[in-house]
C-alpha cells in the first residue's frame, strides 16, 4: 500500500501498524497511532530525498543542471528559514491534491484527514533539511543494503554520484 492509502487504512481503523515515510508517519500519528521510532532513530543522518539527473542531461546541458541544484539548495535554505509558512504551504497542497492521491469511493474519510500546518511543523522538526551529501554517506547505504541483498553487490558510490555541481 502507497502512504496515503496507509494513513487512509489506519483513519478507517483496518490498519493495526505501518511503516511510512515523513509527512505520512505524523499525520498517521495525528489519526491516533503512537509513532514508536522515527527513521532517525533507526538510521541517523539516513539520506532522504535526493535529486537525480540523467547523464544525459549532464552531459548535455550541465548548466541546467546546476540551475536544479540551486534551485534545490535556495529552497531548502528557504524551508530552514520559514519552517510556519513552508508548513502551511504544504498543507494547502497536500489538502488540494488529496482528491488525486486518495481513491474516490473514500473521499468521506479524506475529508476528516488533518492535513493542517501544525502537523506538518511537527513532521518538519523530525527531519534535517539539508544539500550536504558526501561519497562516504552514500557508499554506507549502498554497502548497507547490498548487506541486506536488497542489491546482488556494493559498488564505488563515485560511480553514481557527480558531486561537482555541489561546490560551484
Amino acid at each position: 500500500m502507497n502512504p496515503p492509502n496507509q494513513v487512509l487504512a489506519i483513519k478507517m481503523g483496518r490498519l493495526d501498524a505501518a511503516f511510512l515515510p515523513e509527512q505520512w508517519a505524523t499525520m498517521a500519528e495525528a489519526c491516533g497511532f503512537r509513532m514508536l521510532h522515527t527513521a532517525g532513530d533507526l538510521w541517523p543522518n539516513m539520506q532522504g530525498s535526493v535529486l537525480v539527473v540523467k547523464e544525459d542531461l549532464i552531459n548535455s546541458q550541465p548548466e541546467a543542471v546546476q540551475k536544479l541544484v540551486e534551485v534545490t539548495r535556495s529552497a531548502t535554505q528557504w524551508i530552514n528559514s520559514n519552517r510556519n509558512e513552508a508548513a502551511a504551504i504544504l498543507a494547502r497542497q497536500l489538502s488540494v491534491a488529496q482528491s488525486h492521491i486518495f481513491p474516490t469511493k473514500a473521499a468521506r474519510s479524506v475529508r476528516s484527514l488533518q492535513i493542517t500546518p501544525r502537523v506538518l511543523l511537527k513532521s518538519m522538526a523530525r527531519l534535517d533539511y539539508d544539500t550536504n551529501i558526501t561519497n562516504q554517506e552514500v557508499q554506507d547505504i549502498i554497502d548497507y543494503v547490498a548487506r541486506l541483498r536488497y542489491i546482488a553487490s556494493p559498488f564505488p558510490a563515485h560511480d553514481i554520484l557527480d558531486l561537482r555541481f555541489l561546490k560551484q
